[in-house]
């Protein structure tokens, strides 16, 4: 079994459209690098913007090999850099799902 990490967020509101652009191109440049270093990622999407039906600004949906994986990356040192410089500065309202799945 494999498991499911789904997050979303909106942005705070004074940021601008290309401000919101910059945050989730970089957010989704530093988890790719995370990606690339960490045991047990087997992939990791940013998406910015999803449809206008969604209630979330930027969603990230990543998938382990296990919850230990899962675990290990949200204290992986680059994992945690990414979180100072791009989520917690521009980003608001965290929602969070971690399920298993094949």
């Amino acid at each position: 079994m494999m498991v499911k990490h789904l997050v979303s967020w909106k942005f705070k509101p004074e940021l601008s459209e290309e401000q919101k652009a910059a945050v989730a191109a970089e957010f989704n440049e530093r988890l790719q690098a995370v990606k690339a270093v960490a045991e047990g990622v087997v992939d990791v999407k940013v998406i910015a913007p999803p449809l206008p039906t969604s209630s979330a600004d930027i969603v990230l949906d990543s998938t382990f090999v296990s919850a230990e994986a899962l675990a290990a990356y949200q204290v992986h040192p680059g994992h945690v850099e990414a979180v100072g410089v791009c989520v917690k500065p521009y980003l608001t309202d965290r929602t969070c799902c971690d399920y298993e799945c094949e």
